[in-house]
């Protein structure tokens, strides 16, 4: 899906070229359209089709957002798989809400957490940006994950302890809010569907709840069948 919307892009990109006026609108309405397509099929569309509790999904999104801000990019499906391994949520609306932390992005991010570490803990910020994004660049720059980590661990100590002070602030905040907030989306959801089935809220929960245990992540009707 995604790729079809890139190469319609790509050929409008490609077909306007040469017309300094419109090609620059249409193109840019292009990029606009396509961000948000990915932003709606990364964030909405996997709760808007959850067969799943509320609880699971709102966990989901919770600890996407922990990992998202506390682990360093490359590092987030490493951390996301070894939590899974013994806690129950939603993984793929985890490891799209993983992504508020991303290549695009961490160089801003992190100076961002670097100035906010720094003003919690009482110092200066002893570099501008310019001079934060030669020191990132052995991690933007790195092809592989234990590259990246490694550049990641040689940075200032400095750094790295406003690093965490600010990844703590953020996680923290962020993951609570996510779960509060998607909890109290996907129940509401959840109530709607189950007021158009005929059913007690209470009940369609109940009977998602036991689906789910099943494993089959089915929605239950009136008639007790799966959907």
């Amino acid at each position: 899906m995604l790729e079809q919307k890139v190469e319609i892009i790509q050929k409008t990109d490609e077909g306007t070229a040469g017309a300094p006026k419109g090609a620059e609108s249409t193109a840019s309405k292009g990029w606009v359209e396509w961000f948000r397509c990915m932003a709606y099929d990364t964030f909405i569309a996997p709760l808007v089709s959850s067969l799943h509790p509320p609880w699971y999904d709102a966990r989901g999104v919770s600890i996407g957002l922990v990992v998202g801000f506390a682990v360093p990019v490359g590092a987030q499906f490493v951390a996301l798989a070894f939590l899974r391994s013994f806690l129950q949520f939603n993984l793929i609306i985890a490891l799209g809400f993983s992504f508020v932390s991303n290549p695009f992005n961490m160089i801003p991010l992190y100076y961002g957490y670097y100035c906010l570490g720094a003003f919690v803990l009482g110092k200066n910020v002893a570099m501008d940006l310019s001079v934060f994004q030669k020191l990132m660049h052995p991690i933007s720059e790195s092809t592989y994950f234990w590259e990246a980590m490694a550049a990641f661990a040689n940075l200032s100590k400095e750094f790295l302890t406003a690093w965490i002070v600010a990844a703590i602030i953020l996680s923290v905040t962020s993951g609570i809010i996510g779960y509060v907030v998607t909890h109290r989306i996907q129940e509401a959801r959840c109530t709607r569907k189950a007021r158009k089935m005929g059913l007690e809220y209470e009940k369609f929960l109940q009977d998602l709840e036991e689906k789910f245990r099943q494993g089959e992540g089915s929605l239950p009707t009136r008639s007790g069948k799966s959907l």
